[in-house]
């Protein structure tokens, strides 16, 4: 019998959850080709999780047999019904094409270096750094009787680029990764797509103009859909942020007043799908022995369904979707997205620029900020581009886009066939969870809506 079968048999109650999590991490951190510190640790620990007469308790250790013979928590206040359907018994794994270790951590090292020799050369590039990161999260879970096991090797790399030019200076921060071993780091392309950007970068700044405020079209790339589906449609659809349970540690949702009924133009539909392969946020059984599914938080426009763990389904008399994962060990289960996306049309980028007269193409962002209630949003564009009777031309600089969330998906009126994601770790709770997430969409066409492109004439 292992420490996760002998905790399970000391509780007997209605809903009972053991999860044994291992999170094996090791990073590195590079400042213009120079190894600036490296980590190596594993987190490892459990939990349970139960439902006694109206409350719920939690405990973590990382020794096992200080559950068997514990102290009470009491998690007060919120839980007074939960959905009680049948768990999941299954595995989930994600296989890596090329392990870890078949590259040393010399090798790596040199593959960082070498990176920014090929790069270092741009007169324009003040400085780079790189954050790379590998982990290996591993699962065991007990939820009233049934077993579930995960595994989830991922990459990450981070890059953080200070282009100057032109007396203009601008800093632009790149995320890329998804889970499996190394081949997704021989995907990403980082030589080439690097050079993509510093150019692209200094072109903004060398001839980047601007022409004040003006309400206009403008299509937004596959990076700021992922970020408006993830911060402006993932959030507030969470049901326990709907209740108000986040709003001391992260706000409320607008949702709250407005659970049902249109919020954006029928061209939008957003998703929330744990289970797409390859993803940064993949699982196919949840925290609390729930099946994944793919979501549709709206569905042609309209309010379609919320994120719900078993708690949060209790109280709006639902089943939970499969949306509760914990960060590690000694964290609770909260509602969370996993991978976030508007859905793809079937347009090309082509048909989406033909039809504008005038407008403004914003490929990629550098800020990004967002109210409370995820109503309010607004973005400063990096790499950003006038349309002209329907073709891209010359660079803007740092042009605003914001507005209301529900005005801004109303204007959508059409999104084109590509579907391209970044990663992201979203926070939430109290203790902190940061959760490994995706987020990305097509490129998306808003009609006459507010921009203000910044700078000097």
């Amino acid at each position: 019998m292992d420490d996760v079968e002998r905790i399970y048999n000391v509780y007997k109650y209605p809903y009972v959850e053991v999860r044994k999590s291992s999170i094996s991490t090791f990073s590195m951190y590079f400042l213009n080709g120079r190894l600036m510190g490296s980590f190596k640790f594993k987190d490892e620990g459990y939990a349970v999780r139960y439902y006694k007469d109206g409350l719920l308790y939690f405990i973590s250790s990382s020794n096992p047999d200080d559950l068997v013979n514990p102290k009470e928590y009491k998690i007060e206040g919120w839980e007074s019904n939960f959905d009680n359907s049948e768990p999941k018994d299954g595995t989930y794994e994600v296989k890596e094409g090329k392990p870890f270790d078949l590259m040393s951590i010399d090798e790596k090292i040199n593959y960082f270096k070498n990176l920014y020799e090929t790069v270092k050369g741009y007169n324009s590039l003040s400085s780079i750094s790189f954050f790379y990161n590998e982990s290996i999260e591993e699962k065991e879970i007990i939820v009233n009787g049934s077993h579930i096991r995960g595994r989830v090797p991922r990459l990450y790399v981070g890059m953080n680029l200070v282009i100057r030019e032109n007396n203009r200076t601008a800093t632009a921060f790149y995320e890329l990764g998804g889970s499996g071993g190394l081949e997704v780091l021989d995907r990403m392309n980082l030589s080439e797509f690097l050079a993509d950007k510093i150019r692209s970068v200094t072109q903004v700044l060398s001839k980047g103009k601007s022409y004040g405020e003006k309400v206009t079209d403008v299509i937004l790339s596959n990076m700021l859909t992922g970020i408006m589906a993830h911060e402006s449609v993932g959030h507030p659809f969470e049901a326990d942020r709907i209740l108000g349970r986040e709003f001391a540690q992260a706000g409320l949702s607008y949702l709250a007043e407005m659970k049902e009924g249109k919020i954006g133009s029928d061209v939008v539909n957003v998703i929330d799908d744990p289970t797409i392969p390859g993803s940064g946020g993949y699982y196919t059984i949840d925290d609390e022995g729930v099946e994944a599914r793919p979501k549709y938080l709206i569905k042609d426009g309209k309010i379609n369904e919320f994120l719900h763990n078993r708690f949060s389904a209790g109280k709006f008399n639902v089943k939970s979707n499969g949306s509760a994962r914990a960060a590690n060990f000694d964290r609770e289960p909260l509602v969370r997205m996993s991978n976030t996306f508007f859905k793809p049309g079937n347009m090309s980028f082509e048909e989406l620029l033909e039809d504008v007269k005038e407008g403004v193409y914003i490929k990629s962002y550098m800020e990004w900020n967002i109210d409370d209630l995820r109503l309010g949003q607004r973005y400063v564009g990096l790499e950003a581009y006038e349309i002209k009777n329907g073709e891209i031309g010359d660079p803007v600089l740092f042009p605003v886009f914001q507005g209301k969330t529900p005005d801004l998906l109303k204007a959508v009126d059409a999104v084109d066939n590509s579907l391209v994601f970044y990663p992201g770790t979203c926070g939430k709770g109290d203790p902190d969870q940061g959760i490994p997430v995706w987020l990305g969409g097509p490129n998306m066409r808003l009609r006459n809506v507010r921009i203000k492109v910044m700078g000097n004439e």
